[in-house]
């Protein structure tokens, strides 16, 4: 009896497949985990772009730009965010002036799609402007839904994530930016 215990002791047979069945769960946990973490950090700088490719848009007019350009612009915006739900993404554009140190919003332009980004902060931008110069905001903002963590009925993240991203640009051309139409 005892040498049937010892040898069954010494015996490695199956050991391989015992510890793949303990680390496996946690590999597959990780991996799928890291791809919907890439295409978080994906999303995340298109977000990014695509606010600093509108505020760039609008900010190269000379004086004035047109209500219809904003559709061009958000676009453009829309573009950049491709592959991703373009039924989520909104598109944003604020333009602010400083008149007596007082920092207004005269005019602003938004995307049809998404739920709204909400108005930006006007914190700091005193700093950046000066009496009667303006300064072009232009937000975006979409949400992420994992893919990976719902189609395995598990969900690491809760539900769907908000991304956004604000770019406050000056006009270029001028200092101060109108807007026709709007």
């Amino acid at each position: 009896m005892i040498s049937k215990f010892v040898s069954f002791r010494r015996d490695t047979r199956g050991v391989a497949a015992i510890e793949m069945a303990f680390v496996m769960p946690f590999m597959l946990v990780l991996f799928f985990g890291l791809i919907d973490l890439t295409q978080l950090i994906s999303l995340n700088r298109r977000v990014t772009y695509a606010a600093s490719v509108v505020a760039d848009l609008v900010t190269q007019n000379e004086t004035t730009v047109l209500a219809a350009s904003f559709n061009d612009y958000f676009n453009a915006a829309k573009l950049v965010m491709t592959p991703a739900d373009l039924s989520d993404v909104r598109v944003e554009v604020y333009q602010f002036r400083d008149v007596g140190g007082t920092i207004t919003n005269q005019w602003s332009r938004m995307s049809a799609g998404g739920a709204a980004c909400g108005a930006p902060s006007t914190a700091g931008l005193d700093t950046l402007m000066e009496d009667g110069n303006d300064i072009i905001v232009a937000s975006v903002c979409t949400t992420y839904t994992p893919y990976m963590a719902t189609f395995l009925g598990y969900t690491i993240l809760s539900g769907a994530v908000p991304l956004s991203e604000e770019i406050a640009l000056r006009p270029r051309q001028s200092t101060t930016l109108n807007c026709t139409g709007c």
